[in-house]
């Protein structure tokens, strides 16, 4: 009787075991929160950084000049290192006054001078860091004392508020260990310390214990002690190891693996309807002249059903756009639109110099989502107007170096996403100018005005002053169209419901981590 009791006992035991193993949401430590990456990221070195992917693990480490309101969304000071800032007389120069009493992880103080350091690194053409365009604006960093330093730039500059999320590091660990030291066990000043980091699946790091912040005028500190970011390229894999228990927070979900995930009890699904959302199509006219056909050009504004892209292809999380602008950012007009009239966008092809059945390459890549069936969705919208596309795809590097280097290769066209955020000087910069690294039509009729134009709205500081000049940039665009743009989408993430956590308004990242409060 005794042995049967003691079989018993052993098999409830077993299958306590397989029941507590098959359903690891609910044996997710408290301790630990798990969010799944798209991309491994190339470096934990902020002086480094080459990429936006790097940005989620990477920022929990580090303070920075300015944080973000987590209720509107708004650039403030308020949990940052900034007690204030004021544009001085000259109307370039930015003065910056530190909050004393914040330290490293190694515990040294930090100060104007880290802050100096950190941008002067980032500066450096030999890190190839991705700010180091926008940071040439400055001139020169002069460090008052250590909780006083000025801004000098070389003429005002519009959005010098945008180059204030820069993570500071610490120039005395950095001069200790070097660049290589930095390189594997970088320090900041954030919620979160490094602790590890395995190329190709995974970044450790732990809560600081002595890192606090307010929210809603309540002090708040870290509500676990680990966070760790797994990086899991494919996107079925991610939502399989979130229902699993395996992660527990994961972002940038296709509409449709919403609907399966919104059917699981144990998982939240949440919408971030601000994230900054920009998909178009950019045409090369300077590589394949007839895109300088206005009216060919114009075509493609109307021939696509931008509408039915959304709902059909994104399930309606998303909506239409109609001009070079991310609705989170200055400068967008809701009431620009462009009415879906195949009849309008036929006679204009009609009366462009395009011949029938030539050939108009469009390039898709990976790097946008469900890039396969709006690349083939234009095609389908295109031939109803009389006009012929070719579908090709690559890889999203290769497109990317086609694109600098100006490579026919390229194609016609290409179907392109841009994060955006709020300020657009640095896209406007970066694509516009007829000398811009992406600039596909150096040789347009308004070259010189727009020239202008995006310079001045670069050093224009009164926001009235700025948005007439940036109405002027749009309305040179609509007349001589660098391509079409397209839509937006919501930002989509899912959690465990063991976690709570609210994305960002008007971030196009998973930022402000340290805001999860573990539930279960």
């Amino acid at each position: 009787m005794n042995r049967k009791i003691i079989h018993l006992a052993v098999i409830s035991f077993v299958l306590c075991v397989a029941l507590f193993l098959s359903n690891p949401v609910r044996a997710g430590s408290k301790d630990t929160v798990k969010v799944g990456l798209h991309w491994d990221p190339t470096t934990m070195n902020i002086l480094e950084l080459k990429t936006g992917i790097e940005l989620p693990p990477i920022l929990h480490m580090h303070q920075a000049l300015q944080s973000t309101d987590p209720t509107t969304g708004e650039r403030t000071f308020e949990n940052s290192l900034t007690e204030s800032a004021e544009v001085m007389e000259n109307g370039k120069d930015i003065k910056f006054k530190l909050k004393k009493g914040n330290f490293f992880h190694t515990g040294d103080p930090l100060t104007a001078h880290d802050v100096k350091f950190t941008y002067e690194q980032c500066a450096n053409p030999n890190n190839a860091n991705l700010m180091a365009g926008p940071l040439d604006e400055i001139e020169e960093i002069e460090v008052l004392d250590d909780h006083n330093l000025i801004f000098r730039f070389y003429e005002p500059y519009a959005a010098w508020r945008e180059l204030l999320w820069i993570g500071i590091c610490s120039k005395k660990y950095f001069e200790k260990v070097g660049m290589e030291g930095f390189r594997k066990h970088p320090v900041g000043s954030g919620a979160f310390r490094f602790v590890s980091r395995k190329i190709g699946e995974s970044v450790t790091l732990e809560a600081n214990e002595d890192f606090r912040w307010k929210e809603n005028g309540v002090e708040r500190k870290v509500d676990f002690k680990t966070l760790k970011f797994i990086t899991v390229p494919d996107e079925i894999t991610r939502i399989a190891m979130l229902e699993t228990g395996e992660l527990d927070l994961i972002s940038d979900i296709l509409p449709h693996n919403a609907k399966r995930l919104e059917r699981n009890k144990q998982v939240k699904v949440k919408r971030a309807t601000t994230a900054p959302s920009l998909f178009a199509i950019s045409s090369k006219p300077d590589n394949y002249p007839i895109f300088k056909d206005t009216s060919f050009a114009e075509a493609f504004f109307y021939a696509i059903n931008r509408q039915e892209i959304v709902d059909k292809i994104f399930l309606g999380e998303g909506y239409p756009m109609y001009m070079f602008a991310s609705k989170s950012e200055l400068g967008y007009d809701p009431k620009i639109t462009y009415d879906f009239d195949p009849e309008r966008a036929r006679k204009l092809v009609q009366e462009s110099s395009y011949k029938p059945g030539t050939p108009i390459i469009l390039t898709y890549t990976s790097a946008v989502p469900n890039g396969a069936l709006v690349a083939a969705a234009i095609q389908r919208y295109m031939k109803n107007v009389g006009v012929t596309i070719k579908l090709q795809q690559l890889e999203a590097g290769v497109q990317a170096t086609y694109a600098r280097t100006r490579n026919p290769k390229e194609g016609h066209l290409t179907i392109y996403a841009w994060p955006g955020g709020r300020d657009p000087s640095t896209r406007l910069i970066l694509t516009l100018p007829s000398g811009s690294i992406y600039c596909a039509w150096a040789t347009r009729k308004n070259k010189d005005k727009l020239n202008k134009l995006v310079l001045e709205q670069a050093r224009e500081t009164d926001k009235d002053k700025r948005l007439a000049l940036l109405n002027e940039i749009h309305q040179i665009l609509r007349e001589e169209p660098g391509g079409a743009i397209l839509f937006g989408l919501n930002q989509i993430y899912a959690m465990s419901d063991r976690i709570e956590y609210s994305w960002l308004p008007r971030e196009a990242y998973l930022f402000y981590l340290n805001r999860i409060k573990v539930v279960k």
